[in-house]
């Protein structure tokens, strides 16, 4: 049976007790730990806040081997302790045996409750009495206020916060003082505001504890946007229970309502909407409205600024500032427009804080320009360029030019063309001149861009007394097709006038221009001079008209005859060829050459004659070339006079140091290997029947001999 004991006879049965040792362990689970109390030990009981309970579980142990009998359990102390499942008594405990019990603590109020829980057993002759001391405590959360300017001020669930009168879009604070006056900490959870002007500040972590005595604080924000009483809610959750505060504002100030008046009438407005002013034309009257406005607020109210921006928009009849607007009363302005060019005109006005969209037209032609390439509209302005797409010289581009009336009237095109004559850029399909153009209404024209030379063309097109730059850029037209030699190639005799020609594998677009370079390597380390065109010098022009093939040479011939000279050596000629309008070289870097070469030979003679003829000596001019400019004999061969007889008939010179003499002297230079040579023959001996002993010879055969060969055979008659 359970009992209550006062104090004195807890501390009676202790004194009786102590001299006992029987022992006895006592575990006490609570809901977050485990706690072994000794005999007179205090077990802290908490809860998480007034109200609550908390509940321990007590198991006690006969730690003896013999058998106890449980004599009595009873509690005493605070009513907020209660127990159950407790054992009934007398009750035997088998040694090593266990028996438990239930302790709950209900916390009435937050301050620390003491009870104290005692059993007492005997074993044998032997009692043990043990107590076990209770501490139950709670945590108390108790909350007040201090409002901005004001003073701390209690409030309990469900209370009020009433912030002091704030102006709009200025901003109030109140402060939040949460306080433990328990005997445990606590848990603050949260705090949270609702209504769209309300807000928190500086709000603790979740799950942030609170010792006993201590407090916590955190802000309230009022922050009106109208003058409307604004209500809403603060709401704050421990860790054993919500609370609910009321929040209550009003919001004071200046508040502005609008008219504009056009004529008699008179509509209302808000900021931001758009306010149309009647239309203009450009170098015309203006054009006005007036606009209104009125303090509706609970306070007077201060306007600092009236002004407006937007071109051809103008203030007038505007109050001065600032401006101090009784509640109740107001004022008025006048929004001016002049527009000074045609079309749409955008502004914005501003009064106080508040500001109006502004929109009217400028009446008036806009001539506004473009040119269009692939599809793609470019917009240009006097002065502007007009790019043309790249295009290849010989190649063209195009674009069409267009004229747009955006204005609002009618506008009149009298004049197009370019400002100086070119071929470059051309312009057509013109509209008839002049043009009207009616508002939206346009025209165009084309405008063509055919290069002649590599990079950058410029022109001036003339619009009225508008320009515009056209700028193209000239590419490399296309390659060169193959270059071929035709006629005559390899090797020549000295001394003739072989021709060659000269084709292109297929048609050119453009009319071509070009140069035939003669070089000639001499064999013998001499220069000839009569190798060369045989229009002189060593270089010929010549000219591909466009879309063909063949060069065409000096005189209208479709081949050039060159000079094969009198020299062994090559003879290379060497084409360069650019377009005939802007010079551009399309020589490939490898041009095709052809070479004639003259071999080094035996030499030839091309005359022999009297050169004097006396009774007794006879003078033979023999001319001829030797290529290689060597000749190492000559031989003269004598037919004599029928009836009379010569003894020598076969006469062979040495000529190689002669020859080699007048190869070597300057003499020489300008004939290449050309000689004439005389030798002068003197005559001895009998006569039969002729006048004289140089008529005894009736002709003279003379050939020539180098180390190649020997020459043609050439005979002198005298008779």
């Amino acid at each position: 049976m359970l009992r209550r004991l006062t104090p004195v006879l807890s501390f009676s049965l202790l004194s009786l007790t102590a001299a006992y040792s029987q022992p006895y362990s006592v575990r006490v689970q609570l809901p977050d730990q485990t706690v072994d109390a000794a005999d007179g030990a205090t077990v802290t009981l908490p809860t998480t806040g007034v109200g609550q309970t908390i509940t321990a579980s007590v198991v006690v142990t006969n730690l003896g081997n013999n058998a106890a009998t449980l004599n009595f359990l009873q509690l005493s102390g605070s009513n907020d302790f209660t127990l159950t499942n407790v054992p009934e008594t007398p009750n035997t405990i088998a040694g090593r045996g266990t028996f438990g019990f239930t302790v709950t603590y209900l916390a009435s109020k937050s301050d620390r409750a003491l009870g104290r829980v005692q059993f007492n057993a005997t074993t044998g002759s032997a009692a043990t009495t043990f107590n076990l001391n209770l501490a139950g405590v709670a945590p108390e959360f108790v909350y007040s206020f201090t409002p901005q300017g004001g003073n701390q001020t209690a409030i309990a669930n469900g209370g009020t916060i009433r912030f002091p009168d704030t102006s709009v879009d200025a901003t109030s604070n109140a402060v939040v003082i949460v306080q433990n006056r328990g005997s445990y900490q606590g848990v603050f959870n949260s705090a949270v505001a609702t209504g769209a002007e309300f807000g928190t500040v500086n709000v603790p972590l979740p799950n942030t504890t609170v010792d006993a005595g201590r407090e916590i604080r955190f802000g309230v924000t009022y922050s009106p946007k109208s003058l409307q009483p604004a209500r809403g809610s603060l709401n704050v959750e421990t860790a054993d229970r919500k609370l609910s505060f009321n929040l209550e504002g009003a919001g004071t100030g200046a508040r502005y309502t609008y008219e504009v008046v056009r004529g008699t009438d008179a509509a209302a407005i808000t900021p931001n909407q758009m306010l149309p002013v009647p239309d203009a034309t450009v170098g015309g009257d203006k054009t006005s409205i007036i606009v209104r406005f009125r303090n509706t607020g609970n306070v007077d109210g201060r306007i600092a600024t009236l002004s407006v921006a937007g071109t051809g928009f103008s203030l007038s009849d505007a109050p001065l500032l600032p401006l101090v607007v009784p509640a109740g009363q107001g004022g008025s302005l006048t929004v001016n427009f002049l527009p000074t060019t045609p079309g749409r005109a955008l502004g914005r006005l501003r009064i106080g804080s508040d500001d109006f969209d502004l929109a009217a037209n400028g009446l008036g032609p806009t001539i506004n320009y473009a040119y269009v390439v692939n599809n793609a509209s470019t917009a240009v302005i006097s002065g502007g360029s007009v790019i043309f797409t790249p295009a290849s010289v010989g190649g063209n581009s195009r674009l069409r030019f267009t004229i747009t009336n955006n204005g609002t009237a009618a506008a009149t095109v009298s004049s197009i063309g370019l400002a100086a004559p070119t071929t470059v850029f051309t312009l057509g399909g013109l509209p008839g001149l002049p043009v009207n153009l009616a508002p939206n209404a346009s025209t165009a024209f084309d405008v063509t861009f055919t290069p002649n030379a590599l990079g950058t063309s410029t022109a001036t097109l003339r619009v009225d007394n508008q320009t515009f730059t056209l700028s193209g850029a000239g590419n490399a037209p296309p390659a060169l097709p193959d270059i071929r030699f035709d006629g005559t190639s390899g090797t020549q005799d000295a001394l003739q006038q072989p021709a060659v020609g000269l084709t292109l594998a297929s048609a050119y677009p453009l009319a071509l221009t070009g140069t035939l370079t003669m070089a000639f390597n001499s064999d013998v380390f001499s220069n000839d001079p009569a190798v060369q065109f045989a229009t002189g010098g060593r270089t010929v022009t010549f000219t591909i008209p466009a879309n063909s093939t063949r060069a065409v040479f000096p005189n209208n011939q479709n081949q050039i005859r060159i000079q094969s000279g009198s020299l062994a050596g090559t003879i290379t000629l060497t084409p360069a060829i650019n377009t005939t309008e802007g010079a551009i070289n399309l020589t490939p870097t490898a041009p095709p050459t052809v070479t004639l070469s003259v071999a080094a030979a035996a030499p030839r003679i091309l005359s022999v004659s009297l050169g004097a003829k006396t009774a007794n000596t006879i003078a033979v001019l023999v001319s001829g070339y030797a290529t290689s400019r060597s000749v190492t004999s000559m031989r003269l061969q004598f037919t004599p006079t029928s009836g009379e007889t010569v003894q020598t008939t076969d006469i062979t010179i040495p000529a190689e140091a002669s020859f080699l003499g007048y190869y070597q002297s300057a003499a020489s230079a300008p004939f290449g290997s050309l000689f004439t040579v005389s030798v002068p023959l003197t005559l001895t001996g009998d006569i039969k029947n002729v006048p004289t002993i140089a008529d005894t010879v009736q002709a003279i055969a003379v050939t020539l001999a180098n180390r190649v060969g020997t020459s043609n055979s050439a005979t002198l008659t005298l008779r």
